[in-house]
């Protein structure tokens, strides 16, 4: 038998439409589903992406260190300090030298005995604490005594506090501190401004390097410490940051200040009030007293995040929010170090993984979400628990990423398009595929749009081609569901339009309904389905892969009984992708009821021929031949004279002839027939059979016959008969054509794959140009001439009919005077390994 060479071809899944439309996709079976499993990126993909996150944190991370993003997080703080205004303590007075101060008592300075009275007044009401914010670092030289007087009244208070100014001198930082008979407690009164010019911090010490944790307490520190902890500085909520500067001055315990409000939140009263005695000394017990400058043009006036306007906030009140920051213990610190790069990068990442795992749209949300994220976070995280986390660094990092990462996309988009469209432009197809140019991110999309076009076309041509079949046809993936059907095979089985399949018990349902599927076809047609349905497993176990041994698949497909005296071909083929593997079958229902009652009409007339012919046939020969046994007997008894003898071999021979005539046919028809049965036969037995048979003919006309066999079995599968008969019609021919005293050589040789049986004469010969006709039916090339042997036209039909049906072929080599080789071809099977 013929053996039919397969090549495995992988594939993606082609979803199609059922009943012939070609435009809704259909779903496609699980075994594409598992294949599909962890391969949502390809390798190129995400080392780009993973040398892009490396790239865009190590940009976040240096300018977080070099503080390039340091403007952009004094922004968001400032925000954030400005939108969470909290009430001012009650407890906190700042006595003010305003211009109405200024106008009833003089220009600044006055004298030190205008401050010795206001002390003492302040005192009279038992204030907690009185901080005093003007420099008393030098000794009054126009009014001697008057330093006298205040130091009394300071004495007399017991609870005042004076600044203690440092300032950058020739030999480094030059500390101015009160005069020494005031008998006062100190603090320093520096103030940090950040680089944009804004005060937002103070360090609660300060003093030569390395004695800065022992150097100068705050002043607000000293009177939120007063009365609380037997006068030492209180110890506030701070950031254990120490700043040296080149000078050698240090700093640390950075106390970022949670402004109250912008100025004029704490309560204030005029110094020209308090003098003049319109306010009551009882306003000031218990409390703490800050006594400095408010007038226009007086004293240090810094901007601040809470400042409106364009207006500062004076010294004195900036004051009042350190001694409030510190007492109430909220002031701000930032987050620690380690927290503020693991929040950040924690960001950068989470915008990175939204780039690659979300489409071009929801990176963009989720981009802009984090963002926001990050902004209103750190102004909840700062009004909620008065922690800084500076979000410009997570910001930058965030808006860099999603447009890199959106180029690197688009190149990569671009690169997919350019190799693609290439791709398409090289396979061969029905129809032209359109040209493209171009670079652009359009030219490559108006090119994609046109071979869209050309691919819708080709699946409408696919579809129209598909319903043009004769036969129904039907397009099933591996799991058995119709995803495409013409209509003759609709019409076969009306139920594969728009019916559901049950679930199996367990199965899980899928994001679609599941479609008809060859089951509801074959048990359509069949009223006993068993034959197809397991014709489909064998092919559903071949080619989906779920079996190790699957079950053997007849070549020709399996014929099915249908409804109504009906008779099926179903047929099944794999359709493949283009990457190798099996993506679906092709089935087929051929109607060949019609061909079985042609194959019983003929088998009917091979009847006729076999029987009702040549029995009249034979029955003409067996009278001639017994009215020639008794021929003599009727002479001698009767003298009646005996027909012409001549005129009865005439009838005999054209009896035998119309015998040999069907006989030839029958045997022919035979070969031509489906029905075979092979079995294991021995070649060189038959070649020894065939040429027994035609010894006699041999012998008659003084021809040798020499046969050549191999040493080893010439075994195969065949029918033993119709091989011994075609042998013996070449050996038969050969005899005849060969001269008399010739010699016919019968070989039995192997070639690679192959078994040959070469039958050669050394007779006339064939010219090449009459060689084609020899195989044909009823063609004799040597009719009417003188001495041609007699034939009926059909030997070397049936020679080429055996050889074609074992799945060999019939040859002949020959040149005219040279006499003729005929062969007969026949597969050998392969060597058991």
């Amino acid at each position: 038998m013929g053996r039919a060479a397969r090549s495995a071809r992988a594939t993606g899944r082609t979803a199609v439409a059922a009943s012939g439309s070609a435009d809704a996709p259909g779903p496609p079976g699980a075994h594409a589903e598992r294949r599909a499993a962890g391969r949502a990126f390809g390798p190129r993909t995400l080392v780009e992406w993973c040398l892009l996150a490396a790239a865009v944190l190590a940009l976040v991370m240096l300018a977080a260190r070099q503080g390039w993003t340091e403007r952009a997080d004094l922004a968001a703080y400032d925000i954030a300090i400005a939108a969470q205004h909290h009430p001012a303590r009650n407890d906190i007075v700042i006595v003010g030298i305003d211009d109405a101060s200024l106008t009833a008592i003089g220009r600044w300075p006055w004298r030190r005995a205008v401050l010795a009275q206001l002390l003492e007044r302040i005192a009279a009401g038992r204030p907690r604490v009185i901080g005093v914010d003007v420099i008393l670092s030098e000794r009054d030289t126009r009014y001697p005594h008057d330093d006298a007087l205040l130091a009394r009244s300071m004495a007399s208070a017991g609870n005042v506090v004076l600044p203690v100014v440092a300032e950058p001198g020739p030999a480094g930082m030059l500390v101015r501190y009160p005069l020494a008979g005031l008998g006062a407690a100190v603090g320093h009164i520096n103030m940090v401004v950040d680089t944009d010019g804004v005060a937002r911090q103070v360090y609660l010490r300060e003093g030569p390097h390395p004695v800065a944790a022992a150097g100068l307490p705050h002043l607000a520190a000293v009177m939120a410490g007063f009365g609380r902890g037997g006068g030492q500085p209180a110890r506030a909520r701070h950031e254990p940051a120490v700043v040296t500067e080149a000078n050698g001055w240090e700093r640390s315990g950075r106390l970022r200040i949670p402004y109250a409000g912008p100025p004029g939140t704490f309560a204030r009263v005029s110094v020209r009030d308090v003098l003049a005695g319109r306010v009551e000394p009882a306003v000031f017990a218990g409390k703490a007293v800050l006594i400095g400058a408010l007038a226009t043009g007086m004293g240090d006036v810094l901007p601040t995040p809470v400042s409106r306007d364009g207006r500062g906030m004076s010294g004195v009140e900036i004051l009042a929010n350190t001694v409030q920051a510190v007492t109430d213990g909220d002031a701000i610190v930032a987050v620690a170090p380690a927290w503020q790069a693991g929040g950040t990068l924690l960001a950068v990442l989470l915008a990175a993984l939204a780039a690659l795992r979300l489409p071009p749209r929801g990176a963009l949300v989720a981009t802009g979400l984090l963002l926001a994220g990050l902004l209103l976070g750190a102004l909840a995280l700062l009004a909620l628990a008065r922690l800084w986390f500076a979000p410009a660094a997570a910001v930058l990092g965030c808006v860099l990423f999603y447009p890199l990462w959106s180029w690197l996309r688009q190149e990569a988009a671009l690169r997919f398009l350019s190799d693609e469209l290439a791709r398409l432009e090289r396979e061969p197809g029905v129809m032209p595929a359109p040209r493209h140019t171009g670079a652009t991110l359009d030219s490559r999309m108006r090119a994609v749009y046109g071979m869209s076009a050309q691919l819708r076309g080709l699946r409408r041509f696919l579809a129209d081609g598909l319903e043009s079949l004769p036969d129904a046809t039907a397009i099933c993936d591996l799991d058995g569901g119709v995803l495409l059907a013409n209509r003759r095979c609709v019409a076969l089985a009306p139920a594969l339009l728009g019916r559901e399949l049950p679930r199996a018990p367990g199965e899980q349902e899928a994001a679609g309904p599941r479609r008809a599927g060859i089951h509801t076809l074959i048990e359509t047609l069949c009223p006993a389905p068993a034959p197809a349905l397991a014709y489909w497993q064998a092919l559903h176990e071949r080619y989906a892969g779920v079996s190790t041994a699957p079950a053997p698949v007849p070549e020709g497909g399996v014929e099915v009984a249908g409804r109504g005296d009906r008779r099926y071909l179903l047929h099944g083929a794999p359709l493949h992708g283009d990457a190798g593997a099996v993506a679906g079958l092709i089935v087929s229902v051929i109607d060949i009821t019609a061909i079985r009652l042609a194959e019983r009409q003929r088998e009917q007339m091979l009847r006729f021929l076999s029987h009702d012919m040549r029995s009249p046939q034979a029955s003409i020969l067996a009278l001639i031949e017994l009215h020639e046994r008794r021929a003599p007997h009727d002479r001698a008894t009767t003298g009646a004279a005996a027909p012409d003898s001549g005129v009865l071999a005439r009838i005999g021979a054209h009896a035998r002839r119309t015998l040999t005539l069907a006989d030839d046919f029958i045997s022919v028809a035979r070969a031509e027939s489906k029905a075979l049965a092979f079995m294991e036969v021995e070649l060189g037995g038959l070649v020894l059979d065939a040429t027994d048979q035609l010894w006699a003919l041999a012998k008659a006309r003084e021809v040798t016959l020499q046969i050549d066999l191999p040493d080893d079995p010439a075994v195969l599968q065949g029918d033993p008969t119709l091989l011994a008969r075609a042998i013996a019609n070449l050996v038969s021919n050969a005899i005849k054509f060969s001269p008399q005293g010739g010699t016919v050589t019968v070989a039995l040789t192997r070639e690679p794959e192959r078994w040959v049986v070469a039958v050669q004469d050394h007779g006339p010969g064939i010219a090449e140009a009459d060689q084609a006709r020899l195989f044909e039916p009823f063609a004799r090339l040597h009719e009417g001439q003188q001495g041609a042997p007699e034939g009926t036209g059909l030997g070397l039909v049936l020679v080429r009919a055996v050889a074609e049906r074992h799945g060999g072929k019939a040859s002949v080599r020959s040149q005219p005077g040279k006499g003729a080789v005929f062969c007969i071809e026949l597969p050998a099977p392969l060597p058991a390994p």
